[in-house]
């Protein structure tokens, strides 16, 4: 049954007189996040024999001091824990000439720049000049995106919009700010910041703890990653803030924006809805300050963010107004020290205050549903990173990040303001706020990550070994009281002929009581109580360059979980080994021609919602009844809200009769990668990649004879017998996943460069999906009452919802250079995403006669209360439409004294405002007067009044991810210095 949760809101080889530099993005893991990046390489004479004993020096501003290394055996060196940047990288051996060069060292990936060195003059320095990075030595497929690169294009700030511009990943999810990598579930990534998982515990999208201006880099792991990252099924999104410097520096940045500088969609159109709002009702201003203390011993860094909203917003279904109002806080302090040469301390915290007056969920279609709410949110985060000698580096970090929901739901407690969703109708929630204010919940967690690694020269090559562990725990709290009143009701409203929605004359929607389909859920829940599960996680990763041509990655995960929560429950206790796996060639060893392959296997996370469903964390009792007449509609209609004119079909008891199997642990994806690549002259690269992945070991609840039933008896009230909910893994569900993936970038001139990336997915297939709005971590019907459950009427294999066949994404970046007069960038992005699957099928169904009669036959004490049905055309059948634009940026900005800089930015969003249709309502009901199957089952169905209409704002292209409008102009200025 339902039970709804609350939601907050990347050089080619340059030859110089004697140096190549090659630029990677490749496998080495540093810290819990990879905060930092590597520089290794190695260096040959002229005769291309090996070097040892070459000292390399790398020295930047990103960093206190200077860092030095010293070729091995083998002649090869390596840098660990460099903070991303441009770094002065300088090579010297006695009898031969010094070498420099610039190489910019990318967050959570390598650079490698290799040094062949000729006899001459020491004292004499060459200076060589590489600025093209190239992934290709890589067996991870990643990208990274610079914060200069998101200040400059047309693209939203945030991590999860940053993220969209990347190969493998889509938004096409059921919850806003969440993404899909690989065909993965979309609650199953991890968001890093600053190394701190800041995922919410439950949606798996990222707490709201960074300030986008102080946002330095942004990475994105989709395939092949290392085994250093666990905890998910999907990818990592990786994200480091600014840390200050030995130079003074800083921003001021606002907006101005109005609703209306955003075109309509027809939707709004069509329901006379106007954009309006003024200037001073939305403001956004942000500030970032930093610099020395003690000049390469100490720097802070401070951001501050002050977000004011008020707008007029559309309902999805109905197309009624309302306003939607937000007030957001934000300020980051932070501290960076080196207390040794090559040994640096850093410490964070980040406090956000959200009050927010908005509807209780995204599919809520009522104006009587919103609420006004608080979500206090912070974090706090120190970590150590320290060079002991040339062969070893080490590093520890601790964390905590705290999230909480307050004053988030309903008060009155009188039935008739129970919350209403919507049965056989699109997914719509009204008449009073879903939740109870008076419930509140937190979502927490701890985390302590370390790490060691050694540096092995040998004469079978040269190995980084890194060991480290992680322990996180992650806290869920509170009963998730469903509404101030206990009672959900579950009943379509009343329209017109022609699917517009009847109003009374209060203006609330009227619900319709139909006998044998309308429900009553009654909840009964735990306040305050509580849930942790605790991960401990060791690893170990050997990147072994075994020569010039071939390098290996060799890792290992092994997870160890469990479980506690109130009522001295353990639910989980289980442990699991997982390979990371991958190799590297280079034909030449120069770089040019390079082919990889990998094969992991990925432990999904622990979620609380999945996991916690035998305790009464999040998870109330549940009584569930069927309507049983008269048959009636309105708020005034009495009968329709008596609890005793529902006859109770299921109870859900998760401390009674909700259990796990012993051995129960998350679901396993295992991937397979192969690519190639080559450098496109000295300017660019192009690389391709094949991933194949297949998801098994689904956590799934059994419903059935086999598993027995239970009395239901509390306080004295006996609340009849239910058949068991028993949770165990299995296989027979499917989620398939084939995709090739193109990424490119290329220097056109000196000014002007185009990267890209393109993703065609091959299948993204499976028999269910796994979660819907508001709802992560579902089980499938596929196991409940088998005996009427056949698979293709409940859970066929097709398509996923999150399918699309292709996504491309080009952006370029050309400067313009009006030297005293200031800088011109002007930014494009061109984005085209091919059309959504979707199926063919009806929700709400409730049993019919023949299987309840056959359920009662066979012994059954109970029966299912309602489901989805799909027809003939199986699940996936259809494609909506798909759509592309063109969004496009003006920066200007003018040095006036010294490095103080006014600048301006203006962009606009889908340019050339397209309005294209890009998905409808899609509600068809049984034809319970057409021919039925052998379980009584309708074969087929009829269209809902307003099937292929447009019934939401986003069934038309969004001018930025999870944003609703057409074309749309926005303007930042500020200062910078």
């Amino acid at each position: 049954m339902r039970r709804l949760r609350e939601f907050s809101l990347t050089q080619a080889c340059v030859a110089g007189l004697s140096l190549a530099l090659v630029l990677s993005t490749a496998t080495q893991a540093l810290a819990q996040g990879r905060q930092t990046g590597t520089l290794r390489g190695s260096a040959h004479d002229s005769t291309d024999a090996v070097l040892p004993g070459v000292t390399i020096t790398a020295a930047s501003e990103a960093m206190q001091g200077t860092r030095t290394a010293v070729t091995d055996m083998n002649g090869i060196y390596e840098m660990l824990g460099l903070p991303n940047g441009e770094y002065l990288v300088t090579f010297m051996l006695q009898g031969f000439t010094t070498l420099e060069t610039m190489a910019t060292v990318p967050l959570g990936g390598t650079i490698e720049a290799n040094a062949s060195m000729q006899v001459g003059a020491v004292a004499e320095a060459v200076q060589v000049t590489a600025v093209i990075p190239s992934p290709l030595a890589s067996t991870e497929v990643s990208a990274n995106i610079t914060g200069e690169q998101v200040g400059i294009l047309p693209v939203g700030r945030s991590p999860f919009r940053i993220a969209e511009l990347t190969p493998g990943l889509t938004n096409n999810t059921v919850n806003n700010g969440q993404v899909t990598i690989s065909g993965a579930f979309a609650y199953d990534n991890v968001f890093l910041i600053d190394g701190v998982d800041t995922n919410d515990n439950v949606f798996g999208t990222s707490n709201n703890l960074f300030i986008e201006d102080a946002i330095e880099e942004t990475q994105v792991l989709t395939s092949g990653i290392s085994a250093e990252y666990g905890r998910f099924s999907g990818g990592v999104i990786n994200v480091v803030t600014k840390s200050g410097g030995n130079n003074f520096s800083g921003s001021f940045r606002t907006g101005i924006g109005k609703p209306d500088w955003i075109a309509r969609t027809p939707f709004e159109v069509v329901n006379d809805n106007e954009r309006t709002g003024s200037y001073k009702n939305n403001t956004t201003y942000e500030t970032t300050v930093g610099g020395p203390v003690v000049r390469d011993r100490l720097w802070f860094f401070y951001a501050n963010r002050i977000q004011r909203e008020e707008d007029l917003e559309t309902f999805d279904e109905t197309g009624f107004e309302y306003p939607d109002k937000l007030n957001n806080d934000r300020n980051q302090i932070k501290f960076t020290g080196t207390i040794a040469p090559g040994h640096t301390l850093e410490g964070s915290y980040l406090r956000n205050t959200t009050s927010q007056s908005s509807p209780s969920f995204s599919f809520s279609i009522d104006p009587n549903t919103l609420r006004d709410r608080t979500l206090p949110n912070d974090l706090v985060v120190a970590t150590y990173r320290g060079a002991v000698n040339n062969n070893v580096f080490a590093e520890f970090q601790v964390s905590r990040r705290e999230f909480g929901f307050r004053g988030s739901g309903g008060t009155s407690t009188d039935i008739i303001d129970s919350p209403f969703i919507t049965l056989t109708q699109a997914l719509g929630h009204y008449n009073h706020p879903y939740f109870d204010a008076t419930d509140p919940t937190d979502r927490n967690n701890r985390q302590v990550t370390g790490g060691l690694t050694y540096f092995l020269p040998t004469n079978a090559g040269s190995h980084s070994i890194k060991g480290g562990f992680e322990h996180f725990q992650s806290t869920l709290a509170g009963g998730n009281s469903q509404s101030a009143s206990g009672f959900v009701f579950d009943a379509d409203y009343a329209v017109a002929p022609d699917g517009s929605p009847l109003l009374d004359g209060n203006g609330f929607l009227i619900p319709v009581f139909a006998p044998d389909d309308s429900l009553i859920e009654q909840w009964m829940p735990v306040r305050g109580a509580t849930l942790d599960i605790n991960t401990l996680s060791f690893y170990v990763n050997d990147n072994w360059a075994v020569n010039n041509n071939l390098s290996v990655n060799l890792g290992v995960r092994a997870e160890k979980v469990d479980s506690a929560a109130t009522g001295n429950i353990n639910s989980i206790d289980h442990s699991t080994v997982v390979p990371r796996l991958g190799a590297t060639y280079d034909v030449r060893g120069d770089g040019r021609y390079t082919f990889s392959s990998t094969y992991s296997q990925y432990a999904g996370k622990y979620n609380e919602s999945q996991f916690g469903q035998n305790t009464n964390v999040g998870t109330p009792d549940l009584l569930l009844g069927v309507y049983t007449g008269p048959p009636g509609q309105g708020r005034d209609f009495a009968p329709g809200f008596d609890p005793n004119n529902y006859f109770t079909v299921v109870g859900d008891f998760p401390v009674r009769n909700i259990f796990f199997d012993d051995n129960l642990k998350s679901p396993l994806t295992k991937e397979f990668t192969v690519g190639g690549g080559t450098t496109l002259g000295q300017r660019g690269y192009v690389k391709i990649t094949y991933i194949n992945r297949r998801a098994s070991n689904f956590v799934e609840d059994f419903i059935d004879l086999d598993g027995g039933s239970t009395e239901i008896i509390n306080d004295g009230d006996n609340f009849g017998t239910f058949t068991n909910k028993n949770f165990r893994n299995t296989d027979l569900l499917k989620r398939d996943y084939d995709a090739v993936e193109i990424q490119s970038r290329y220097q056109v001139f000196d000014n002007f460069m185009i990267d890209g990336s393109y993703t065609a997915q091959i299948n993204n297939d499976g028999n269910f999906e796994g979660e819907a709005s508001n709802q992560p971590a579902l089980s499938s019907a596929a196991f409940d009452y088998p005996e009427i459950t056949p698979e293709a009427r409940y859970f066929p294999y097709g398509r996923l919802d999150e399918f699309q066949r292709h996504k491309l994404r080009i952006f370029g970046i050309y400067n313009m250079d009006l030297g005293r007069f200031g800088n011109v960038d002007v930014g494009g992005i061109l984005r085209a995403n091919s059309g959504l699957a979707y199926s063919l099928r009806s929700g709400g169904v409730s049993a019919n006669a023949v299987q309840r009669a056959l359920l009662t036959s066979l012994g059954y004490t109970d029966r299912p209360s309602s489901r989805t049905i799909y027809y003939s055309q199986g699940r996936g059948s259809e494609t909506f439409d798909g759509y592309g634009v063109f969004d496009l940026s003006v920066n200007y900005d003018i040095p006036v004294w010294e490095s103080l800089s006014p600048w301006i930015k203006a962009e606009i969003f889908n340019l050339l405002n397209n309005d294209k249709l890009t998905s409808t309502n899609v509600t068809v009901r049984p034809d319970t007067s057409g021919p039925v199957d052998a379980l009584g089952i309708p074969t087929t169905f009829t269209e809902g009044s307003r099937f292929g209409e447009a019934t939401s704002p986003d069934d038309f292209p969004q001018y930025i991810p999870g944003l609703d409008g057409l074309r749309a102009f926005q303007l930042a200025f500020g200062l910078r210095w």
